[in-house]
């Protein structure tokens, strides 16, 4: 799906499970990135602390806290989402959607720019990731 809310700041306590907070590149809740903060700052250095959507059991059970999930593009024609893989065997764990700051997160993807997923807490039903732009 290439829907999602638009970009605003919005700061404050994070809302809780189920719900997506961008955060600073510091580390803070907050507009991720640099978006709209002005002075040349780069739209694609996004980072997100939220819970995967439509969670698959059969990719979430080889998931522990602390590994690293890819997060690719990810087309079931009409629609179009980023979604977090396993490494090495590339498969879907759950997607990334509902959150603010979607689409810019996939026209970055689209763009060629790289992002993983750090897994923060996971058990059969559920995968919270912390989203960031890979740098090399």
């Amino acid at each position: 799906m290439s829907g999602g809310s638009k970009s605003s700041t919005r700061r404050g306590p994070r809302l809780g499970p189920g719900t997506s907070s961008p955060v600073s590149p510091s580390g803070r809740e907050g507009q991720g990135g640099g978006a709209g903060l002005g002075g040349g700052a780069d739209p694609c250095n996004l980072r997100y602390d939220t819970d995967l959507t439509g969670v698959r059991a059969p990719a979430v059970v080889t998931v522990r806290e602390r590994d690293v999930l890819d997060v690719t593009l990810h087309r079931e024609d009409p629609f179009e989402t980023a979604v977090c893989r396993t490494r090495p065997a590339a498969d879907i764990v759950g997607s990334l959607a509902g959150m603010e700051g979607l689409d810019q997160l996939l026209g970055c993807l689209r763009a060629g720019h790289l992002y993983e997923a750090r897994v923060i807490e996971v058990d059969r039903t559920r995968c919270r990731v912390l989203v960031e732009r890979v740098t090399r």
